[in-house]
């Protein structure tokens, strides 16, 4: 596997041109060069979970009047930010706003006379679609061990055609994409039901400020050769541990990762040197502090248990590592054809790409790979041709 710092050091020493703007421009060609392979020859399919909010008896602190268009809950709304359908004791319905850790509730449109402190939620239909999803593969909810898969809805008016009755059930029929939000129906009518996306995710942009530094920890300046980070040393995981404690190392002072979040998707991984670790970059989740992380995957061979371990973070490309060469020829198929008109340059990363490409086409017609590729050639008797074939 190669880092965005050794593909952008790849670069910058071939096109001869070590400039903070020549990086960057690098890092900017590399990382559209990436979101192009993936888009056409890989999946980059991961998942995501979360779980129905349904049907609710809830109460306020005090009887809401006629005209009144918010209320106070008794507690705070425990779960994600949405609307929903709430039925108040005088028989009316509004679209009613709820806030996660908020006891404030809104609507439009005054009630149209007084209602006492009971009210009667239908069940969140709308759950917000995470950031990191570029587009929605699948999507199922699970009840016990059943799995209802919805049939999508692809356009608004047969979505509004379906939605004609606030219909609540946990047999989900339909599922429908609109405004960074994935809407079911009928309504899921029980909490706790897990639901399922399966999604493209979005590609991180290569080079985030904080993922280069050199060895010492010094923050990354633009122009110099990059480096993974490598400030400190480490006590290698035993086998099946994913718990890594550094000493001396700075990861949220100084290199800036956050803390206490997931952080798969910028595509970090460590690797612990040789002698002590087995040379493997591993996947990292998240950092609890500057001085611990945690790993995606848990360590498979042993390593030395000594301390004092020579490591390296560094951001991997999310194209499959085989072809990270591929990121660096095209970036300077561009450089060597538009900033610097070099025809023979051009020609040998063109011809360098090429070839990748016709292994990336053939390596990315199956996500599993068969070892016995072909069926063994039938031998033929010879003696049963005695002329000569063409």
């Amino acid at each position: 596997m190669k880092s965005v710092s050794t593909l952008l050091n790849l670069f910058t020493t071939s096109s001869q041109n070590i400039s903070g703007a020549n990086q960057a421009y690098g890092l900017q060609i590399m990382g559209d060069r990436q979101r192009y392979l993936l888009e056409k020859y890989f999946d980059n399919e991961r998942t995501y979970q979360t779980t129905t909010v349904g049907a609710m008896s809830l109460t306020t602190t005090a009887s809401i009047l006629a005209g009144a268009t918010s209320a106070t809950l008794s507690s705070s709304w425990s779960y994600p930010t949405c609307t929903q359908l709430v039925s108040f004791s005088d028989s009316d319905e509004r679209s009613v706003l709820f806030t996660n850790g908020s006891t404030a509730i809104s609507w439009t449109g005054g009630l149209t006379a007084n209602s006492t402190t009971a009210i009667t939620t239908a069940g969140v239909q709308d759950y917000a679609i995470p950031a990191q999803i570029s587009k929605i593969t699948s999507s199922f909810i699970q009840v016990g061990q059943l799995r209802f898969v919805p049939v999508p809805i692809q356009t608004r008016v047969d979505w509004d055609r379906v939605n004609f009755l606030p219909y609540t059930s946990d047999i989900v029929n339909y599922a429908y994409i609109y405004n960074g939000q994935l809407k079911f129906w009928p309504i899921p009518s029980t909490t706790g039901n897990i639901i399922q996306f399966n999604y493209k995710a979005r590609v991180p942009d290569f080079g985030t400020a904080f993922i280069f530094s050199d060895t010492s920890g010094t923050a990354y300046v633009a122009g110099s050769k990059t480096y993974d980070y490598q400030a400190g040393t480490i006590t290698p995981p035993a086998v099946g541990s994913t718990s890594v404690t550094g000493s001396g190392t700075a990861w949220n002072t100084t290199g800036k990762y956050p803390l206490n979040v997931d952080v798969s998707y910028l595509n970090l991984y460590l690797q612990i040197a040789q002698p002590s670790g087995d040379g493997v970059w591993y996947p990292i989740s998240q950092f609890g502090s500057d001085t611990t992380l945690t790993l995606a995957s848990p360590i498979m061979t042993q390593l030395s248990s000594a301390g004092g371990a020579a490591y390296s973070i560094g951001q991997m490309p999310v194209l499959q590592e085989d072809f990270h060469d591929m990121l660096v020829d095209g970036a300077l198929m561009r450089y060597f054809s538009t900033f610097i008109k070099n025809g023979e340059a051009f020609k040998q990363h063109d011809d360098s790409y090429t070839k990748s490409m016709t292994l990336l086409e053939e390596y990315a017609g199956t996500k599993q790979v068969n070892v016995d590729l072909e069926a063994e050639p039938t031998l033929q008797n010879a003696n049963n041709y005695p002329f000569a074939q063409p």
